[in-house]
């Protein structure tokens, strides 16, 4: 079916690694470490931070215009009458050790799938959803997977926003109709895929449809159908 396809695009959670771990929101880590340089009053913080998180969640869903979280916190503490320019470096190492506290697995033949796509001789994007930094090391392990690599807090738009995919597709100088988006999501990956013209691959983690050009259980079941 997909015989003419150049390009593979991935979404990155839920389709190529997973979170575990039970954990705490990731705003008490953030604020035990702003804590230890800010005099900051804990409830007042928190109360600041929900009413921020949730705005923006808001925001997110009726716009698809997406925020960073260190943009977020920074908010936060204005509302508790700090000047942002005072605290830029605070915040961005705080987030940091936040962002640090985030275990994640990759599923067991992802790897192996993009390496052998790459040996193929397919050109390869990730297209994220995600309000979180790619710390370093995490940006320098994608790196060796991917050509091109779109985040939506550095691109401003979250998927299924067309731009979100237009961008990533231009800048792998490939035609939509030669691309395979490859997602977990029946919205954001696979209908915001469709509806800028790529073909599409749904990965079933969970118990949901979606109208895709395939569905698979593992990712290893794209290098037989590719």
């Amino acid at each position: 079916m997909f015989w003419k396809v150049k390009s593979v695009t991935f979404d990155d959670f839920y389709t190529l690694r997973y979170p575990i771990g039970v954990e705490e929101d990731i705003v008490y880590p953030i604020l035990r470490a702003l804590k230890r340089e800010l005099d900051i009053d804990d409830e007042e913080f928190l109360k600041e931070y929900f009413r921020a998180d949730s705005a923006y969640r808001k925001r997110l869903r009726e716009t698809l215009r997406e925020s960073l979280l260190d943009d977020i916190i920074m908010d936060t503490l204005e509302a508790c009458d700090y000047k942002p320019k005072n605290v830029n470096e605070i915040v961005r190492s705080a987030v940091d050790e936040g962002l640090a506290t985030r275990k994640t697995l990759w599923f067991p033949d992802a790897k192996k799938t993009l390496k052998t796509f790459r040996e193929r001789g397919y050109k390869l994007g990730l297209i994220s959803n995600t309000h979180w930094r790619f710390l370093g090391n995490l940006r320098t392990e994608f790196k060796k997977f991917f050509d091109v690599i779109t985040l939506s807090y550095e691109h401003g738009y979250a998927k299924p926003h067309l731009s979100i995919f237009l961008i990533t597709l231009k800048k792998m100088r490939t035609a939509a109709k030669y691309c395979l988006h490859v997602g977990d999501d029946p919205i954001a990956d696979i209908q915001g895929a469709k509806n800028v013209g790529m073909k599409t691959a749904f990965v079933k983690r969970r118990e949901t449809k979606a109208d895709a050009d395939i569905q698979i259980e593992r990712l290893s079941e794209l290098t037989k159908l590719l």
